[in-house]
């Protein structure tokens, strides 16, 4: 079990993971070239957004996707350790077959997640029922939206000071014009996605709460 989730969990990196290793990858090798650069920086941009199905009012079983589960062998999406299917409209399904030690742990974070779920486990079944959409229900997906939000706001900023400093490692082969031209660049790049988000965000708490 503990070999199987570490290996697992080297293949569900976070958002800074995945946004990090285009951009690092583009200052080692294109550093030169700063388009072609920027183009493989924007790779990030797709990863740094939130689906918007997390915070849909009409659940699918996509609608978990989003959910880490804390184990004694590490953090993993919760559709790592589970199967997650749909019953009903009103029935949420996660099979632990896989994992059935995790169980425990896996029903813990779906009650926990901030989206009003209250999981019932049966044997190597956790069922989820779906709740009335109330406006709490509809608040607290807007908080988990922003909360959300914020931790991938994070993640870019992580991600754009070790862009920065990997440019500046190439200062013996690019000109300084060129540098500080990536630079600039990386900047104005992570302030558009950073509007964006915040776009999206308000266009989803505008649809949550009206």
């Amino acid at each position: 079990m503990s070999i199987t989730l570490r290996w697992m969990h080297q293949l569900g990196p976070r958002v800074y993971k995945m946004c990090a290793s285009p951009i690092q990858s583009a200052v080692q090798h294109q550093a030169g070239h700063p388009a072609l650069f920027l183009d493989n920086c924007r790779q990030c941009e797709a990863h740094c957004r939130t689906p918007s199905r997390l915070f849909a009012t009409k659940k699918t079983k996509g609608a978990l996707d989003h959910i880490t589960v804390t184990t004694s062998n590490g953090k993993f999406p919760l559709n790592h350790l589970g199967q997650v299917s749909m019953k009903s409209p009103q029935l949420i399904l996660v099979n632990m077959t896989s994992f059935p030690e995790a169980t425990v742990a896996v029903t813990e974070a779906i009650r926990e997640s901030g989206m009003n779920l209250n999981p019932e486990v049966d044997g190597i079944l956790i069922r989820v029922p779906i709740p009335k959409v109330t406006r709490e229900h509809r608040e607290n997906l807007a908080k988990l939206a922003k909360q959300i939000t914020n931790k991938r706001k994070e993640s870019l900023r992580k991600l754009r000071t070790n862009a920065i400093a990997q440019v500046r490692k190439s200062k013996d082969s690019v000109s300084e014009d060129t540098i500080r031209l990536l630079e600039k660049q990386i900047q104005q790049m992570m302030e558009d996605i950073t509007a964006d988000m915040d776009k999206h965000l308000l266009s989803k708490t505008k649809e949550l709460l009206g």
